[in-house]
């Protein structure tokens, strides 16, 4: 098989997440399908023209996500997808909140804080007309001074434009919506995943790269049933839990 990989040596990205991305895009068209068997790392190689390590690098991460999988002596295939997921109801809190009622002394750094374009997601997950801006914050979330998690919060701007210039360091978003907006989020969706850390992530929380992360992604709407804010955030696995209590009914 030759994969038609979309790759450029003339573009600033890693080779290796170009790979990534090339392979993640067939899986998602359908022409690379689950169950088949991909070229040899020899044989990508030469066909990119570029190094074996930097395709076994591509390899080991996408079997480290579960989209390819090895079989030995055998080669490497492409995953079957398997989604498996789990809701879980109960009172919402922000996370100032949740570390003040464990008594963890909560504080946060704002890295970021800036109006931008929203991007598709973005807009899709806030419902947002297309070219709408938000206020983007990166924000570092500290426990007793030590660093657990990094959140990307992505708020309307047109609907809370207070938000980009105020000083959000050791304040809750959720508070401060409530006290400028009287708007309070009332309901959230949350997705729960597990992955690595990237570079950057691992300098904020104090891991190395490729240590195991939670992803957790958020989306929150008022009691209009407006929706208030998007984020995603990346816990530092050994210093947060999410726990669920489950009942069968019936």
């Amino acid at each position: 098989m030759e994969l038609k990989i979309s790759f450029s040596k003339q573009i600033d990205v890693p080779y290796y997440q170009q790979i990534k991305a090339g392979l993640k895009a067939l899986i998602s068209t359908g022409d690379v399908k689950p169950g088949d068997m991909l070229p040899t790392e020899f044989n990508l190689s030469r066909q990119l023209g570029i190094s074996r390590l930097v395709v076994n690098r591509a390899f080991r991460e996408l079997v480290s996500e579960g989209v390819l999988f090895r079989k030995q002596a055998r080669g490497t295939f492409v995953a079957t997808l398997v989604k498996c997921s789990y809701m879980v109801t109960g009172p919402l809190f922000s996370m100032t909140e949740n570390l003040n009622m464990e008594a963890l002394e909560p504080s946060n750094q704002i890295l970021v804080q800036e109006v931008i374009d929203s991007s598709e997601e973005i807009q899709n997950e806030l419902k947002l007309p297309e070219g709408a801006r938000v206020t983007h914050l990166r924000n570092l979330r500290l426990s007793k001074q030590i660093p657990f998690a990094i959140e990307e919060i992505y708020i309307p701007y047109d609907r809370f434009p207070a938000i980009a210039d105020l000083d959000l360091n050791n304040s809750s978003v959720y508070l401060t919506l409530e006290k400028n907006y009287d708007t309070h989020p009332q309901e959230a969706l949350d997705l729960v995943t597990a992955g690595l850390a990237t570079v950057q992530e691992g300098k904020l929380l104090g891991v190395n790269k490729g240590a195991a992360v939670m992803r957790l992604k958020r989306t929150s709407t008022d009691r209009s049933g407006l929706t208030v804010e998007y984020r995603k955030v990346v816990f530092h696995s050994d210093r947060y839990h999410f726990t669920a209590r489950l009942k069968r009914t019936g």
